[in-house]
């Protein structure tokens, strides 16, 4: 063995003895890395609750407004156009029926009162741009941050996602135009910088949580940092709920409410950024990618600094083809696994809005103001989250040590597997006789999903690749993981959206059944990293024997685990392989 290997091999001998399972550094580490994907959460998870808020303020639909309104505001009276030009409704076509439920459940209404009634009639070009940008800003933050993660550090790009999200979420509150359609483009601007954040923050909070923790709690720490999600559905939940409240009944309380809402997205990342500057390097990054092996030896061993100095090393230019060679099968099934996961995860929601309605938890649009309907859908969301999909985060933080990662991921896909296919085979006489059943099997496709590849698909990437390239393998299974994502959210939804609404549904909940059992036939590939160092796992150190020292004579590295004599090899000159790309921008 080259004596720098011997070095690293000592010092991280020492930080894996460091096995404690309430260790305060890592405890630390997920704290910050933890306030990042709550603040993920929330951005991502707060529109899909103020959608229809923002389309009722912006696009309202005139055909429950009176005839006289429409032509006193200069709508015409024949036929409205949206600017996508794919609706056509005539103005006050439903005002008298509007007028009849009025007079029915509100005594007295006003003028006002009745337009707030008014339910979202936004262009599907608007809408469809408002739910995705951030979803594409995120995949491309997971590629692009992925890999500067490497290049550039984990530390330093970790904290730049977080002023990205800052200044993003404040900047999405101070949305305006001349228009509606110039606030929703400028609205949908900031999102996109907010999903590079969030991009950025998937593959950086995974790695340097991993590279923190130890083989025997490494898994219960990633997961802890990926449960955060469920905090921040939780906080966005919250916050709808009680800003609802605060403006219910008040002169542009609407505008207010999905402004404050989005402008608090930048209160997580706000509060852990500083613990985030200041926390040093991985050591992990330090030793195997900057070759820093003295200067780890000074920290973690107590080397002097003239030892240390002795002791750097020379980077040796990352290989991709060795890489892919060795770790393809792995990296496709990490990548491929997660596609297929967030195709089933987001595609979920396309018959949500069925649950809530057959569950009595959502009213009829048209029966309530933009701030009752923002009530209504958090409460809503908030019944789901509390009842599968949080608990399923903290049954993997709890078991995944226990059971190992492939078992939990397997679990996860049959069974999300037989209860989708359940809803599939018996959706009609479930939704229309057997309500209970119908909202048990949602709530349980849920929580399998987060006890299972929802969880599992975030902590392998973290563990099963070397340290040169951690960051860049996990956004770029993160990537695959968020185009699948799109294609749930907008390509299954079409399918929904059939002429025939129940073929259409019912052929798509089979396309998901299909789905989840491409996954579990893909995670063949994935080895089980469960109790195995990062370096056993990445081969690392076989890695770091190929280094040169950058010192010119013998040295002797003095610490608290004896003297390690170093006999470097002369520097050799040697042209730098060239770098493939691969793909990852």
């Amino acid at each position: 063995e080259t004596e720098e290997r011997e070095v690293a091999k000592k010092v991280l001998g020492k930080i894996e003895n460091e096995d404690k399972w309430f260790d305060w550094k890592q405890i630390k580490c997920v704290f910050t890395s933890g306030g990042g994907f709550t603040a993920d959460a929330y951005d991502l998870f707060i529109i899909s609750l103020l959608t229809a808020l923002i389309g009722r303020v912006y696009y309202p639909d005139v055909r429950y407004y009176p005839d006289y309104y429409c032509q006193a505001i200069g709508w015409p009276n024949t036929t409205y156009h949206t600017s996508s030009g794919d609706v056509h409704h005539v103005c006050a076509t439903k005002w008298s029926s509007q007028i009849k439920w009025l007079n029915a459940n509100q005594p007295g209404w006003t003028l006002n009162d009745a337009l707030m009634h008014a339910p979202k009639d936004m262009p599907t070009n608007s809408d469809y741009a408002l739910k995705s940008v951030a979803l594409i800003g995120t995949l491309v933050g997971q590629l692009s941050f992925g890999r500067l993660g490497d290049l550039l550090g984990r530390k330093a790009m970790h904290t730049a996602t977080m002023i990205i999200m800052i200044v993003a979420a404040l900047c999405s509150a101070m949305s305006y135009g001349t228009n509606p359609d110039g606030v929703i483009g400028t609205l949908c601007f900031w999102r996109f910088l907010l999903g590079l954040g969030i991009g950025g923050n998937y593959p950086l909070s995974a790695t340097v949580m991993s590279e923190t923790a130890t083989a025997k709690t490494r898994g219960t720490y990633v997961a802890a940092v990926f449960a955060c999600q469920g905090l921040g559905y939780l906080i966005a939940g919250t916050v709808c709920l009680i800003l609802s409240k605060i403006w219910d009944g008040k002169e542009d309380g609407r505008d207010f409410l999905w402004r404050t809402a989005l402008a608090l997205g930048c209160a997580p990342p706000i509060a852990t950024l500083w613990q985030r500057m200041v926390q040093p390097e991985t050591e992990r990054y330090e030793i195997m990618v900057k070759g820093e092996v003295g200067k780890v030896a000074h920290d973690v061993l107590g080397a002097s600094e003239e030892e240390a100095k002795r002791l750097q090393v020379k980077k040796k230019p990352p290989s991709w083809s060795k890489f892919l060679s060795r770790f393809g099968w792995p990296l496709f099934g990490c990548a491929s696994t997660w596609f297929l996961l967030d195709i089933a995860y987001y595609s979920q929601n396309m018959f949500q809005s069925d649950v809530f309605t057959i569950a009595g938890w959502l009213p009829a649009a048209a029966t309530m103001k933009g701030v009752d309907e923002v009530y209504w859908t958090s409460r809503a969301q908030l019944i789901i989250a509390l009842g599968s999909t949080i608990p399923g985060y903290w049954f993997t933080v709890a078991t995944v040590e226990l059971m190992g990662r492939i078992p939990i991921q397997v679990m996860g896909f049959v069974l999300m597997t037989t209860f989708m296919g359940i809803l599939a085979g018996m959706y009609n006489e479930l939704k229309t006789n057997q309500v209970s059943n119908f909202i048990a099997l949602y709530a349980l496709t849920f929580f399998f999903s987060n006890w299972g590849p929802n969880s599992t698909t975030y902590i392998l990437p973290s563990e099963l690749f070397p340290a040169r390239f951690r960051s860049s393998a996990h956004g770029f299974c993160a990537a695959w993981g968020k185009a699948g994502a799109i294609i749930g959210v907008f390509g299954f939804g079409i399918l929904k959206d059939t002429p025939n609404t129940n073929d259409g549904l019912n052929t798509a909940l089979w396309l998901l059944v299909a789905t989840n059992f491409l996954g579990l036939i893909c995670t063949y590939p994935i080895p089980e990293p469960k109790g195995k160092t990062l370096e056993d796992i990445g081969e690392d150190l076989e890695d770091l024997s190929g280094m040169h020292s950058l010192a010119g004579e013998p040295s002797k590295v003095k610490g608290d685990l004896g003297t390690i004599d170093v006999q470097p090899e002369p520097v050799t000159q040697s042209a730098p392989a060239p770098v493939p790309t691969i793909g990852m921008a």
